[in-house]
Formats: structure tokens, C-alpha cells, sequence
């Protein structure tokens, strides 16, 4: 069966995408094609119906901890801001200037106001301009109408997200059942350290397959983490929103793996579309994608330490880290490279392989009308 472009118009192309194995059952399904993760037609549809869309995380709270601390970014190629106002309120502001377009802020700090530095329009933190010089002559000018336009905002376990579509559905509370699970773990309470920057020349879906699933292990962290989390051992949970977890139990004497979450194990999350983490005893480690074409994104993994933890501990999370995403980078690149080939076909999926599935059916819910 082939997929074709949500539109109005009946002429509209069929869309060079097969999913009808994609939307088997589990047992019977197969990874998405090809060319799902090299087509620049695939990628433009991203664009719109995914990132467009979709709420994205900017970041965490503890990185505007002070009022006027400010983080400009780029969200879906959108030039934003993440700020804490006068007022102590969380905002994700547009950081184009209204008049010529240049963005009033870059990099981070702490700010009274925003000020464009081509002609010094001047706004405050919650986006009012409030300073625009010469512009008296200006027939009908409103300053008041004028103002950084502002995203729609949500927090979640300390985790700032954002979206571009004012009409989107809430997150958090499609999050709810993924909220019960993690109740233990108390990530809002997690502190950032440095982060660790990576070009990274693949598909951003490649980085979501190879993060939410334990498969690997044997074949590409035979010494990292295998030894720790064997990845017959894993396993996903079933899932009633946007999100997927994997557990990922020690190595025991007895190959069962528990039925109540276990402290000292892994725990891998996924909210669609890219929003990965994972937790370990007194550790999140947040992966950070900022996609940019079909074969690019920027990664930003933080190491995000539990409260009380030594500083001389963090340097180690940090190598350790390092050690795991090296091995990790060899074999999305590789496969990218694989993805490239015409005789590249969809794959059978693992049972050890369910988040994937679960990724699948979220992404080709949005991105295809395959009906």
C-alpha cells in the first residue's frame, strides 16, 4: 500500500513509502524503509508535520534559574529564546526583531531586556518592545502592538518543551501514564553539568533507533555496557501516549528480570519525537537533538547529577558517557551509510526491538496518511 501526502488536492504524487509491514503487529512488523531516513521529500514533510507540530524541549529549568537568565537556541530552525521574566515566569519567546528581522540575543546569560543591536529596538522579558528610537515620524505606530511573538510553553519533570502550533494538543498531560512510572526517580530535582557537543552526519531517527533499544549491546558495547545491562535481559513497556520506556535490569544471578522497577538499573525513555533520556543510580543523562537537514543534526548530551553528588564524580559520568556515545557514533554512521544503499530493504524488527514499534506508529500516524 502506498502513502500519500495529507492534501486537499486529488493530483498529489504517492509518496515513495511502503508501511504497510510497518503497521503489522510486533511479531510481524519490520523497521520503516529506506527511504524514510534519506529522503529530502521525507524530510520537508518532517519539517511541517513533526516539528512544526510537535512539542519540542529547549531545555531544563535550573538553566534559567535566575530572573533575566536567558537561553537563545534554535527550535526547528526557528530562532527562539528560553527566559525567565521579571516576574519568574518560564517563557519561550521569538528572538527576531519585529522590525528588521536581526535576532536581539545570542549565546546565554542574564539580561534586564533584549535589545537588537542593529537599530537598539528594545524589548522586555515577557517579549513587550518597550524602546524603539525614531520612530515618532512613523504614521500610526503602535509600540504596544508590537512584541516578540511567544510559543506556547509546558514543564515536565523539570524539562522546558515548546511548540510551535498554537493549536497543539497539552503534553503533559498525555504524559501522565509515563509521570506514574518515573514517580521514583524525581528528575526535576537532577542538576545540569557541562554538556558534551557532537556533530553527528546521520538521520535523526537513526539516533532514536540506536537510543531505545538494548539489541546493540552485544555488538557494539560489548564492553561498556553489555557487561552491566545484557540486552536479553531488557524490555519495553507497554505505552498510552507519545513516550516509550525500556527497562534495563543489571546482570543477576538469576536471568528473570524483576517485576518492580529496581533502583540500580537502567532506565530508557523516549518522548516523541526526540526528547531521549535515560536513568541510573543518581544520574539523567539527556540527549538534545537539533536536526538541520535529512542527514544532520546537532547532539547535545548532558549529564544531569542527583542532588548531593560529589564534584569530583562528575568528570567521571562525563568520560564515561563519552566512552558509551564513541561507540555509538561508529555505528549510526555506519548505518547511515547502509540506509544510502539501493538495495537497502526493511528489516524484521526483534521483540527486544518494541520501542522502535512504538516509534514507528507515532511517526507514520503523523507524518503519512497511509489509510
Amino acid at each position: 500500500m502506498k502513502a500519500r501526502r495529507r492534501s486537499e488536492k486529488d493530483d498529489v504524487r504517492p509518496l515513495p513509502l511502503d508501511l504497510e509491514s510497518v503497521r503489522k503487529p510486533l511479531p510481524e512488523a519490520t523497521t520503516l524503509p529506506p527511504e524514510a531516513y534519506r529522503s529530502a521529500e521525507i524530510w520537508e514533510l518532517e519539517a511541517e508535520r513533526i516539528f512544526g507540530r510537535e512539542w519540542l524541549c529547549v531545555g531544563r529549568v535550573e538553566q534559567v534559574a535566575e530572573l533575566g537568565d536567558y537561553l537563545a537556541l534554535e527550535l526547528a530552525g526557528e530562532p527562539v529564546v528560553l527566559v525567565r521574566d521579571r516576574e519568574g515566569q518560564i517563557r519561550v519567546l521569538s528572538r527576531v526583531c519585529r522590525h528588521r528581522s536581526r535576532p536581539v540575543v545570542e549565546g546565554s546569560g542574564n539580561a534586564s531586556s533584549f535589545q537588537c543591536p542593529y537599530h537598539l529596538w528594545t524589548y522586555a522579558l515577557d517579549g513587550r518592545l518597550i524602546g524603539a528610537p525614531e520612530m515618532k515620524q512613523a504614521s500610526g505606530f503602535d509600540r504596544s502592538a508590537c512584541r516578540l511573538p511567544e510559543l506556547r510553553t509546558e514543564v515536565w519533570e523539570g524539562f522546558v518543551f515548546a511548540n510551535l502550533d498554537r493549536e497543539a494538543e497539552p503534553l503533559v498531560p498525555r504524559l501522565a501514564g509515563l509521570s506514574e512510572i518515573l514517580a521514583g526517580y524525581h528528575g526535576a530535582s537532577y542538576q545540569l553539568a557541562r554538556p558534551l557537543v557532537y556533530d553527528s552526519p546521520w538521520n535523526w531517527k537513526v539516533m532514536v533507533d540506536n537510543f531505545m533499544e538494548s539489541y546493540h549491546h552485544v555488538g557494539v558495547h560489548p564492553d561498556t555496557l553489555e557487561p552491566l545491562f545484557p540486552a536479553t535481559r531488557s524490555f519495553a513497556l507497554d505505552s498510552d501516549g507519545p513516550w516509550s520506556v525500556l527497562r534495563m535490569p543489571r546482570r543477576r544471578a538469576r536471568d528473570v528480570p524483576p517485576r518492580e522497577p529496581d533502583p540500580s538499573e537502567l532506565v530508557v525513555c523516549g518522548i516523541w519525537p526526540h526528547h531521549l533520556f535515560a536513568f541510573s543510580p543518581n544520574l539523567l543523562v539527556w540527549y538534545q537533538l537539533a536536526p538541520d537537514a535529512v542527514d544532520h543534526f546537532t547532539l547535545e548530551i548532558h549529564a544531569c547529577l542527583a542532588p548531593g553528588t560529589p564534584p569530583d564524580a562528575v568528570e567521571l559520568q562525563l568520560a564515561g558517557i563519552d566512552a558509551v556515545h564513541q561507540q555509538d557514533i561508529a555505528a549510526c554512521q555506519a548505518v547511515q551509510r547502509g540506509l544510502a544503499s539501493r538495495l537497502a530493504r526493511p528489516g524484521r524488527l526483534s521483540h527486544l526491538e518494541k520501542s522502535l514499534w512504538q516509534f514507528n506508529q507515532w511517526w507514520s500516524d503523523r507524518v503519512i496518511d497511509a489509510s
